[in-house]
């Protein structure tokens, strides 16, 4: 178990103070404390880690460094396969409701065609049956027409007596 101390490196085993050119840093996992030097950190790379601390930047030694890979690679492996799963289930609901939607649409366009249909033959037949009646009405028209014609010179002829 490393030193929790921060007067002791959790690496070498020397105290702080008997590496007077590094600084003392310490790691966001295991809490144990390490000289800079012991971790390949410069002096400047320990300073602005340790400057940063509280504001969301983390630093982890170099022995949990590959604990925490294989942690957060195992769980973000379950997660993203969680997050998957449950984005093809939605992905199929959608699709469900989808096909259903449009089934219904292309039932209801169906039904307005043959409403359309049938209109568009009643309305057919019923202009034709008015061309119909429009051709027998002039025929009729022109018929008096002849008729009052006739019926005018022989009533003139009548008149006049002359037959």
């Amino acid at each position: 178990m490393p030193s929790k101390s921060k007067d002791k490196c959790a690496y070498c085993n020397l105290k702080a103070d008997e590496q007077k050119c590094h600084v003392m840093i310490r790691c966001d996992c295991c809490e144990a404390w390490y000289h800079s030097q012991c971790q390949d950190l410069t002096k400047y790379e320990a300073n602005l880690i340790s400057s940063a601390e509280g504001k969301g930047v983390r630093w982890f030694c170099t022995k949990c460094i590959p604990e925490l890979v294989i942690n957060v690679d195992s769980q973000d492996q379950t997660e993203a396969k969680t997050s998957i799963t449950e984005l093809k289930e939605k992905l199929e609901e959608m699709n469900l409701l989808t096909m259903n939607k449009l089934n219904n649409i292309d039932q209801a366009v169906k039904g307005m065609q043959l409403t359309y249909a049938d209109a568009l033959k009643s309305n057919n037949e019923n202009i034709k049956s008015l061309e119909d009646q429009c051709s027998k009405l002039v025929e009729q028209t022109e018929a008096l027409k002849q008729n009052n014609g006739t019926l005018t010179v022989t009533h003139m002829r009548r008149s006049t007596n002359v037959i």
